[in-house]
């Protein structure tokens, strides 16, 4: 081990789990055997939890726990890939288990419909879920530590509920219903700002910085002190002030109308570079938009969710954005994020896994995953289990007005063998793109519509560590740290029951979340992406296309590199402040979602439908038996789109004996 890597730790043996990388899709070739794939997934599949006999105490019993590479994880996809590229999967073995519904997809969607299902047609409907990751609520993850004899949780993924007061009343009465209400607004005062800590800026010397932290700055909205004192590449200092605090009109002569038109059909780095005139060097230093890369999104849409460089045009944002202060102001912030809500799912579901109580009641209380997958029970939910294919059998109807009646078959990959239930009705909660694999019957043009819906690529990774004393002597609770790998990252705070005073002791451990940069998107990051991709993202790639190429990359992205970057930045920035990485960082999760975010079409690359209707809406199509909720199902990627979706898709299932058809 060289001395660089033994200053930073990186041989410091801690907790953490699951450090294979998951390139095995890669390896998941086309020659591959049948029973290759059953042994590839087998080999990397985490310990089964089903009907586990044992105390819950650590991460072979409790997946919150687990730590290394997680999200999709390896063992998550290895067989779903190896279908995509078309490699065959062994013969199903029958389990001989039937259920009214079987649930493809354990995410909010998935759980949420198989809670409707059971609220429309009575309580002793039997339902199976299945998902291919070992631990339910899709990217409503939690991650758990445990510190000083504290359980300390966060987020692993979906992070919060945006705008809960303009959800549908549906949607209201359901979260309501299941223990939670987010209309009653929470405490969300941060005590580390009681205590005079404060945002800064790391500026690195790696970037041209003085590796020096600026404290009561954040990066992306630096004061005009900052610009002018702080140490930047010249020409970054200058371009930089230019789009935060420029007074030339950069589109000068042209109409309101006219600007509104050139922005909406140039990116936002077409721009920059063009209007604004900023230097090439100066675009590392300023964040893509949402989940966006500069070249993915178009000027206007950066111009709605509150991308700096636009102020001198004259022109009025467009309204609702989800960055404007009154709207931030509403979404609702929960401990563990969304998987909260994903818990209070599933203990309907499954009532012996969680006890009563309300989510701030049960926010420390661990789920009985040995409770999930029991055979007695009339709901079942089998984690570590990849869906392969999904298909009607027998011969369908011909005539008109025939019910469709057959049996749905679902044949999944777990521990290494390929199984089959069978499902008077099926709902696939999944993503839409690999919905044509499993039911290539479906029709051409509902197949098309589903690959059109291609994520973006997201990341979270939450740190452990000794304690927050280096935080507490800097003053600092939240970094900044522009062109770097993560481009920024902050202290938790503790949980507190019902909102209470939270332990605040700086001696005792933490968690600090490292983003990619204004949130988890990758490609908001040109840092990251260069890095995970060996090379700058080509402009000339559609939103899509740039979205495929940064998912294979971070699938080849090993641990380490998380890692590295991790122990790096918190030294360069708290290291002046006794930090030791080798010493003081007692455990790593690596979040990693390379399908994240649903996204909609893009107006830059996706030319308007001629008839009005929406790809999502004609890939969500009932096809008979089985029906779709997903997020892609809205091409909105929010809690309550989830929901609704879940609440569309069952009441689809429901038969209407009028006698009246829309076909006759």
């Amino acid at each position: 081990m060289n001395s660089r890597n033994k200053k930073l730790g990186m041989g410091t043996t801690i907790s953490r789990r699951d450090l294979i990388h998951g390139i095995a899709a890669t390896t998941l070739a086309v020659p591959m055997a049948q029973s290759e794939i059953g042994r590839a997934v087998a080999a990397s599949t985490q310990t089964a939890l089903t009907n586990y006999a044992g105390k819950i105490t650590d991460a072979a019993t409790y997946p919150p726990l687990r730590e290394g590479m997680r999200g999709a994880h390896p063992g998550a996809f290895e067989a779903a890939h190896a279908r995509r590229d078309g490699v065959p999967y062994p013969t199903p073995v029958p389990t001989g288990e039937s259920y009214d519904l079987v649930v493809v997809g354990g995410g909010l969607s998935g759980l949420a419909a198989a809670c409707f299902y059971r609220r429309r047609f009575g309580s002793d409907a039997r339902v199976l879920v299945l998902d291919n990751h070992d631990d339910f609520g899709g990217h409503a993850k939690r991650n758990e530590f445990v510190s000083d004899g504290r359980t300390l949780m966060v987020t692993g993924g979906s992070a919060y509920f945006v705008a809960p007061d303009q959800w549908t009343d549906n949607a209201k009465e359901f979260v309501k219903s299941l223990g939670a209400d987010f209309t009653v607004k929470r405490k969300e005062a941060n005590p580390y700002v009681q205590l005079g800590m404060q945002p800064a800026t790391f500026l690195s010397r790696e970037s041209g910085g003085d590796g020096r932290l600026y404290p009561h700055v954040r990066f992306t909205s630096p004061t005009p002190e900052f610009l002018k004192t702080a140490t930047l590449p010249s020409r970054v200092r200058r371009d930089l002030t230019a789009v935060y605090y420029g007074t030339a009109d950069y589109m000068a002569g042209m109409t309101k109308a006219q600007k509104i038109e050139r922005l909406q059909t140039i990116t936002y780095k077409q721009y920059l570079l063009d209007y604004v005139k900023i230097a090439p060097e100066t675009l590392p230093w300023l964040p893509g938009v949402w989940c966006l890369s500069k070249t993915a999104a178009s000027a206007w849409f950066a111009y709605f969710r509150y991308a700096p460089g636009f102020s001198t045009l004259g022109v009025e944002r467009a309204p609702y954005s989800p960055e404007a202060p009154q709207n931030e102001a509403a979404d609702f912030h929960m401990p563990a994020g969304n998987s909260d809500l994903a818990r209070l799912m599933v203990r309907e579901l499954v009532p012996q896994s969680l006890p009563e109580g309300t989510w701030q009641s049960l926010e420390t209380v661990r789920v009985h995953y040995d409770t999930l997958d029991r055979a007695q029970s009339p709901v079942r939910i089998r984690l570590s289990s990849i869906a392969v294919r999904v298909q009607h059998l027998g011969p369908a109807p011909v005539g008109l007005f025939e019910p469709e009646m057959r049996p749905v078959a679902v044949d999944y990959i777990r521990d290494g063998k390929c199984c089959r239930v069978m499902g008077k009705n099926v709902v696939l909660a999944g993503n839409n793109n690999m919905i044509p694999y499993l039911c290539p019957e479906m029709p051409e043009e509902q197949k098309a519509a589903q690959h059109k819906a291609v994520r973006a690529a997201n990341q979270i990774t939450n740190v452990l560590i000794r304690n927050w004393e280096a935080f507490r002597r800097a003053g600092v609770t939240h970094v900044d740290t522009p062109v770097g790998f993560f481009g920024s990252f902050a202290l938790n705070v503790p949980w507190a029951r019902d909102d209470g005073k939270p332990d605040m002791d700086p001696s005792k451990g933490a968690v600090v979340s490292f983003m990619t940069g204004t949130n988890s998107g990758i490609l908001n990051n040109e840092t990251m992406t260069r890095t995970i991709l060996g090379s700058d993202m080509p402009d000339n790639l559609s939103m899509q296309q740039q979205f495929r190429m940064v998912r294979m990359g971070l699938l080849q992205t090993p641990f380490e590199t998380f890692e590295r970057a991790v122990r790096s930045q918190m030294n360069n920035v708290l290291g002046p402040y006794g930090f030791d990485a080798a010493r003081d960082i007692m455990g790593i999760t690596v979040n990693r979602w390379p399908h994240g975010f649903a996204m909609a079409q893009n107006s830059i690359f996706d030319p308007p439908s001629p008839t009005g209707e929406q790809p999502y809406e004609i890939a969500r199509r009932q096809f008979g038996r089985i029906s779709i909720a997903n997020s892609d199902a809205s091409g909105q990627d929010l809690c309550n789109t989830a929901i609704d979706q879940a609440f569309r898709a069952v009441e689809e299932m429901v038969p209407h004996s009028y006698g009246y058809y829309s076909r006759i």
